[in-house]
């Protein structure tokens, strides 16, 4: 019978295919300290070292699972430096453990209600490696805190005045209808995600409305290009330019049938400017 109980840890890396060896071990130690621990792989397929991605990724995830969760996040391209290893509670009973570079930045910083810099090597799993802090820190601290330690246990509390924002762009001209964005996720299909957050054809904290069948222009590295708001890809004709709203809320650049990344030559973290 399934434990309806079980408390989850999900996995969020940059360690791809020829890394699974890595994943392996950081659940081997979670499990070695709590092997009721449930562990799921959200993605270990992050372009490596994409602050950008993986914040995406997280923010666009974690909502979707139960109170009580503990996200992992090891894309970490300062392991071993000084940067702050930190682990956070927000309002909705989440749990995130990662690096301070900019992964939490943006919905995370109004919903946190505790964050500590874990600093307590009581609790880490020995000998300590300089290039793997995930399997050596944050793993064995998120088994300890799942299994019912307080966070305040790991380490003092951190001011999220020190929280490191993601480099990304995101500026409205209202006068103009101008918007400078920035591609924070490009899937398989070579749709780019951009920042732009939409409510339906409302753009967020704004007064713009886009209406179906909307001409839109971008601009990506000089070159201008046209296309169409619409609510599905089938609305405009094969290998067309189109703009619509995709699964996680977002404004997505796309075309139909095509790849839009490498037919319109942009990338996770480049700015884009679109007009209305």
């Amino acid at each position: 019978m399934a434990d309806f109980n079980q408390k989850l840890i999900c996995l969020l890396t940059d360690f791809g295919l020829k890394g699974q060896h890595y994943v392996a071990s950081m659940k081997g130690v979670i499990l070695k300290i709590n092997p009721n621990i449930r562990i799921i792989d959200i993605t270990h397929y992050i372009t490596p070292y994409s602050i950008i991605e993986a914040s995406y990724i997280l923010k666009t995830t974690y909502k979707h699972f139960p109170e009580g969760t503990i996200f992992i996040i090891v894309v970490d391209p300062g392991v071993g430096s000084p940067r702050e290893i930190l682990a956070l509670k927000t309002t909705s009973n989440h749990y995130f453990i990662g690096p301070n570079n900019g992964i939490f930045s943006g919905n995370f910083t109004k919903n946190i209600v505790e964050c500590i810099e874990i600093q307590n090597d009581e609790f880490f799993n020995k000998p300590i490696s300089n290039t793997f802090h995930g399997r050596d820190i944050m793993a064995p601290v998120a088994a300890q805190i799942i299994s019912g330690i307080p966070l305040s246990t790991f380490g003092p509390n951190f001011n999220l005045n020190n929280l490191k924002e993601s480099q990304i762009t995101y500026d409205i001209d209202f006068e103009k209808k101008v918007i400078q964005c920035s591609i924070q996720y490009i899937d398989s299909f070579g749709n780019g995600t951009t920042n732009i957050p939409m409510g339906n054809n409302i753009i967020k904290n704004s007064e713009f409305i886009i209406n179906e069948g909307t001409e839109i222009i971008v601009k990506i590295k000089k070159k201008i290009y046209k296309g169409f708001f619409t609510l599905n890809f089938s609305s405009v004709p094969i290998e067309s330019i189109l703009f619509l709203v995709g699964s996680t809320g977002f404004l997505e650049l796309s075309i139909n049938q095509g790849n839009a990344s490498k037919k319109l030559g942009f990338k996770v973290g480049d700015i884009i400017t679109i007009e209305l």
